[in-house]
């Protein structure tokens, strides 16, 4: 017994690790080129810019809407719209059966159901959910002497968002 408490006690003088004629040849925190892997840290100043829509040509009643001065709105697929009734936000998310409480110049607000893809588990084998929704349009800005919406925010009751109560992100710009 005294035999194996000496070896104990000996084992602990003796130390672990590395000793000063070694070297760690694989640190626990790796340096990463920032110019191939970007800042270790997220900035929240830095903003991803977001591809403007290629508007398809109206129908004739909101095309004479437009030059009459409406504000117009362009959805992510291009459709272009007066108080539309379908908007889509998103490439998994679009607003149906929409109907507006405002709409002019400074802003739009309406409610309806949202179309959005649940990723649980997994975006590939997930399953659409229709959850009731508001959007905000917001930001007129002028296009070819025609006006725009320029920005978007969909609320849904956090409770039922797909992920962890996030809000549905949204991809509404006016098209110049």
């Amino acid at each position: 017994m005294r035999l194996i408490a000496l070896c104990v006690l000996a084992g602990l003088a003796a130390g672990c690790g590395v000793t000063p004629d070694e070297r760690v040849i694989n640190p626990a925190s790796p340096t990463l080129d920032p110019h191939t892997y970007g800042p270790q840290q997220a900035s929240p100043s830095v903003t991803i810019a977001v591809d403007r829509p290629h508007p398809r040509r109206p129908s004739t009643a909101v095309a004479s809407q437009l030059a009459a001065g409406v504000v117009g709105v362009v959805d992510l697929t291009g459709e272009v719209g007066v108080r539309p009734r379908t908007l889509e936000t998103s490439s998994d998310a679009t607003l149906q059966d929409l109907s507006w409480s405002s709409w002019d110049a400074s802003g739009a607000r309406g409610s309806g159901r949202l179309r959005i893809l649940d990723c649980s588990p997994s975006c590939a084998t997930g399953q659409p959910r229709v959850i009731p929704a508001t959007v905000t349009l917001s930001a007129v800005r002028e296009c070819g002497g025609r006006f725009y919406f320029d920005a978007a925010a969909v609320r849904i009751n956090p409770a039922a968002a797909p992920i962890r109560g996030e809000q549905p992100a949204t991809y509404v710009r006016a098209p110049c």
